[in-house]
C-alpha cells in the first residue's frame, strides 16, 4: 500500500526526533521520495512549528544547533521567500520542457514562491517582449531558455537577454565563453555524457558501426560531441549522418535524407545501429524500417536520444532519459542562490542522463536502468 503524506510526515518527525538535526538529502532517500516532495513536507511542517527547516537541513524545535545551522537560513524557505515573484520563460511547454517547468515549480512552492510561466512559441522577440513585462512587473529573478540559434546567440542577442539587470539561470542554454563574467548561472543535461553512454551500450552489444541522426537543435552539438569522443574512443567508425550546414532548425526534410543514407549505409556498409535525437524521429525510424521488413532489434538496434514517447512502438526504445524534472529544480535553487547574493560566483551544472535499456537495441538486460548515478528507471508499460 502506498504511503500517505500523513505517514510519511509522522516518519520525518520520527526521524528528526532521534537524530536532532538531519541533511535534507539524506532525509528523502531515507524515505525513498525525491528532494523536491521532501522539501514540500519540510516547508509544511515548518509552517507548523514541527521542526525547523534550515540551510540545506532540518532540526527539531527544542535540538542545539551549531554555528553552521544557524546561519541566516535559520529563518525557514518558506517564509523567507514568501511573496516573492519569479518568472520562467520558455519556448515550449512540450517535449522535456514540460517536466523542467514542472520541477522549477515544485520548487518554487517548496519555498512559498510565485512562479509566473511564458510560453513563447520559439519566438526570441517574442521571449524578450515577456522578459521586459516580468522585470516591469517587478518580478526579481528569471529562469530563461532563450530561442535563439543552435550554436548560440549573436552579440546582440546576448546583450538582450542581458538588458533587465536581474538574477538569472539559462536553462538548457548557454551564454558564449566571452561573456561568463556576466554572472548569469546555467543549467542544463550533460547531453555529451549521454550520447556516450548510448555509443558505449551498443559497442558493448558488438556494433562496431554505429550511426547518428540528430535534428538541428540546441542540443545537437553536445551529442555530437559525446558521440564522437566515444566513438573515437573505442576505435569504432564514425557514421554521423547530420552535417553541420543545416537550414534552419528541427529540419525536417534534411533529416528525412539522413534516414534514406542510412537505409543506404545499412545495405552497403553493414550499419546496424543507431542513435536518433529526438525520440518522434526514432519512432519514425523504428516505422520506416517495419515497412521494410527490417526487424527490431534482430537486423536493427535504435536507441533514442530522449525519453517522452519512446515506449509507444510495438518494441519499446531502449532511450537516453534527460532528468528534466531534476534540471528545473536546479535551476530554481540556483537562482534563489543568487537572489541571496547577487555577487555570488557563477556556477554551471550540468545533469547526468540515464541510459533506459529496452528491446530495440536487442540487450538481454531489457528495462534495465544503466547511469553513473542513482536514479529511478523509466516504467515501459
Amino acid at each position: 500500500m502506498q504511503e500517505s503524506v500523513e505517514e510519511r510526515h509522522e516518519r520525518i518527525l520520527q526521524i528528526v526526533q532521534e537524530k536532532e538535526v538531519v541533511r535534507v538529502t539524506e532525509l528523502a532517500a531515507e524515505l525513498g521520495v525525491s528532494t523536491a516532495t521532501m522539501r514540500r513536507d519540510l516547508a509544511a511542517l515548518d509552517q507548523l512549528g514541527q521542526v525547523r527547516w534550515l540551510h540545506g537541513s532540518v532540526a527539531r524545535q527544542t535540538a542545539s544547533l551549531n554555528a553552521h545551522d544557524t546561519q541566516p537560513d535559520r529563518q525557514s524557505q518558506s517564509e523567507r521567500y514568501r511573496q516573492q515573484v519569479l518568472g520562467m520563460v520558455v519556448p515550449t511547454l512540450e517535449r522535456h520542457f514540460r517536466p523542467m517547468v514542472r520541477g522549477a515549480q515544485m520548487a518554487a512552492a517548496a519555498s512559498g514562491i510565485r512562479l509566473i510561466v511564458a510560453v513563447s512559441g520559439y519566438s526570441f522577440a517574442c521571449e524578450i517582449i515577456q522578459m521586459q513585462e516580468m522585470a516591469q512587473a517587478g518580478v526579481k529573478g528569471l529562469l530563461l531558455s532563450p530561442s535563439w540559434d543552435a550554436n548560440g546567440p549573436t552579440a546582440a542577442e546576448a546583450e538582450r537577454v542581458l538588458a533587465p539587470g536581474i538574477p538569472t539561470v539559462l536553462v538548457e542554454r548557454r551564454l558564449p565563453a566571452d561573456l561568463h563574467n556576466e554572472g548569469i548561472d546555467h543549467v542544463g543535461a550533460a547531453h555529451a555524457e549521454g550520447a556516450g553512454l548510448a555509443v558505449r551500450h551498443l559497442a558493448r552489444l558488438g556494433h562496431q558501426r554505429i550511426a547518428l541522426l540528430s535534428k538541428n537543435t540546441h542540443t545537437r552539438p553536445f551529442i555530437r560531441c559525446g558521440y564522437l569522443t566515444a566513438t573515437r574512443a573505442l576505435g569504432i567508425a564514425d557514421d554521423y549522418l547530420s552535417p553541420e550546414e543545416r537550414p534552419g532548425y528541427g529540419d525536417s526534410d534534411t533529416f528525412e535524407r539522413d534516414v534514406d543514407q542510412l537505409l543506404g549505409l545499412r545495405e552497403s556498409d553493414g550499419v546496424r545501429a543507431a542513435i536518433v535525437h529526438t525520440d518522434q524521429d526514432a519512432i519514425n525510424l523504428f516505422q520506416r524500417l517495419a515497412l521494410r521488413n527490417i526487424r527490431v532489434p534482430e537486423d536493427f538496434a535504435i536507441v533514442s536520444y530522449g525519453d517522452e514517447h519512446a515506449c509507444l512502438p510495438d518494441v519499446p526504445l531502449s532511450a537516453v532519459a534527460t532528468p528534466g524534472e531534476a534540471i528545473g529544480e536546479a535551476a530554481m535553487q540556483l537562482l534563489l542562490r543568487r537572489l541571496d547574493n547577487p555577487n555570488t560566483q557563477r556556477w554551471g551544472l550540468e545533469l547526468t542522463p540515464t541510459l533506459e535499456v529496452r528491446e530495440s537495441c536487442g540487450s538481454q538486460h531489457a528495462r534495465h536502468h544503466t547511469s553513473p548515478h542513482d536514479a529511478t528507471a523509466a516504467d515501459c508499460r
